[in-house]
């Protein structure tokens, strides 16, 4: 019974049902069970994910936060998006329908010439800041799709009320450490150290997010 709980939960991303401690806190629910302890983050949010530790090697305080659905949007998913040129509408499509924000829907266009990205997002940009949601999303998406599109010179992402413009020279001269995101191909270990983990540092997100881009 324990070897068909545990296969179900790394099938069906879903709670053992053989715990033998739950512990529920502000960010997740953690069940401990004799085979793996399960996280269960962003809990009952759009976003939420579960992480199967079958090693038992996180804690509360080192197990992978994001405020976004990290089996979608995370390295280890979008990596294989990985492309030399815009305009690979299948590759591009799949890669902007993987990344924060495309829940709310969305339509993009290709500018060829100017080797640009125009993503029209279907919701109003203030309406889903709460604990600053949106410059989250909008540097996770951008560093992402520079890093994953080599030859991509330019984003636009338009909401209703407004838009943000980003370049390629701003993420590679302003964003701190990107260059070690890209070494040799992408540096998964490094996406994580300096993307993902900084998604929930506010101070981080605020001075970042105001120094590259132009609203």
């Amino acid at each position: 019974m324990l070897e068909i709980d545990y296969a179900n939960v790394k099938l069906n991303n879903v709670a053992p049902r053989f715990s033998y401690l739950i512990t529920t806190t502000d960010d997740m629910i953690i069940y401990k069970a004799p085979l793996c302890n399960v996280y269960r983050i962003n809990r009952n949010t759009k976003n939420e994910y579960y992480i199967v530790d079958t090693k038992k090697s996180y804690t509360e305080e080192t197990v992978p936060i994001t405020p976004f659905n990290r089996e979608k949007a995370g390295i280890d998913n979008i990596i294989k998006f990985k492309n030399q040129y815009i305009g690979n509408n299948s590759n591009d499509s799949h890669l902007i329908d993987s990344l924060p924000l495309s829940e709310y829907g969305y339509v993009f266009e290709i500018d060829s010439e100017n080797l640009g990205l125009t993503i029209d997002y279907q919701i109003t940009d203030w309406y889903i800041n709460e604990n600053q949601y949106l410059e989250k999303c909008l540097l996770y998406n951008a560093v992402s799709i520079f890093s994953l599109i080599d030859n991509v010179q330019e984003i636009t992402f338009n909401f209703s009320s407004n838009s943000y413009k980003i370049n390629r020279k701003q993420v590679q001269n302003l964003y701190p450490n990107y260059n070690d995101i890209i070494s040799n191909g992408i540096n998964k270990n490094n996406f994580n150290k300096y993307l993902e983990n900084k998604m929930n540092d506010n101070e981080f997100i605020k001075s970042t997010f105001n120094k590259i881009f132009v609203n």
